[in-house]
């Protein structure tokens, strides 16, 4: 079986990726300004994030800490003969940490941060003087770690914007634009709690000619009474979005597949077990579950599609 592509945004991929570009450029420097000892340390280093970048393609995760410790010992190394910290080496210190921190997430910064005692470890036992005055060389050391941490910060932090609203005023449910933010945190405690996440899509049917029919207040009116009805199927750390006028997403820690589709289920059934707004109402309902599915947008298609192919079923089913 070949191995599975690997979404090209994954960090492992991309730290790998920059990994290879800053060795490509240590080693041009090192030829050019440093000795033997230093080219062939960078060029180990250049054909480690090869391998890195080939790990991270066919296994994700898996030895990631692992590079990121050899990079600090082979920069280490690099600096060592190349000067010490008083040499010109030592100021690519600071872009270890810019390509590692950057494409991570901010969970991991502290284990990417760590390994520079390697590099000092290294620097400590190579380079006695370390730069004349030791104490010095690791203040220097330090210093150019925090700003190659500090430039990723700044990159990763979102520009500033005027308020938004985080709370939908007619239902009281998350906005869609708190979805990706309160999902990869539910996702990321699954993961490591070894538990599920799912995911429910509901869709009010004929949505669209209840608004044209009653007006704009008639129908949110009516989306009020759903929520109320919705909220009834949630539990305490349940997570309700409205992310459309006539789509709901229900974020469901700790249900599998079929808890999922139950909850989806009894939803459609309590909406559809009375008049709302004088009419019968009706919800498309589908699920999906996390991590059988990783990413959030395959999430919503999957939910949506489960919600298109239940009443399909449901009519074959009947045609026979």
């Amino acid at each position: 079986m070949s191995p599975r592509r690997r979404d090209p945004r994954h960090p492992a991929l991309l730290r790998s990726r920059l990994r290879v570009f800053f060795f490509v450029l240590l080693c041009v420097a090192t030829a050019v300004w440093g000795g033997a000892v230093p080219l062939a340390a960078a060029g180990a280093g250049l054909v480690a994030a090869f391998v890195s970048l080939d790990v991270a393609r066919r296994r994700g995760d898996d030895l990631a800490y692992t590079f990121v410790v050899l990079d600090w010992l082979l920069l280490g190394l690099v600096v060592a003969a190349g000067g010490g910290a008083a040499g010109p080496f030592v100021a690519a210190v600071a872009a270890v940490p810019f390509f590692q921190l950057l494409p991570s997430p901010r969970a991991d910064w502290p284990f990417l941060i760590l390994p520079t005692l390697a590099m000092l470890v290294v620097l400590g036992a190579a380079d006695p003087s370390f730069g004349g005055d030791r104490a010095t060389g690791v203040l220097t050391v330090a210093a150019l770690t925090a700003t190659g941490a500090g430039a990723a910060a700044l990159l990763r932090r979102p520009p500033r914007r005027a308020p938004v609203v985080s709370v939908d005023a007619t239902t009281g449910f998350h906005t869609p634009r708190r979805l990706p933010e309160l999902f990869e945190s539910l996702a990321d405690t699954a993961l490591r709690e070894h538990s599920t996440l799912g995911v429910v899509s509901l869709r009010l049917a004929h949505f669209q000619d209840v608004r044209d029919f009653a007006g704009h207040e008639r129908s949110e009116a009516l989306v009020a009474v759903v929520a109320r009805r919705i909220r009834r199927h949630l539990e305490s750390d349940d997570l309700a979005f409205r992310v459309a006028p006539d789509v709901f997403v229900l974020a469901l820690p700790g249900r599998d597949l079929a808890s999922a589709r139950a909850v989806a289920a009894a939803v459609d059934d309590d909406v559809s077990a009375s008049l709302i707004g004088g009419r019968r109402q009706h919800l498309q309902a589908g699920a999906a579950c996390f991590p059988t599915v990783r990413r959030l947008d395959d999430l919503l298609r999957e939910a949506d599609a489960d919600a298109r192919r239940v009443p399909a079923e449901l009519g074959h089913a009947a045609a026979r």
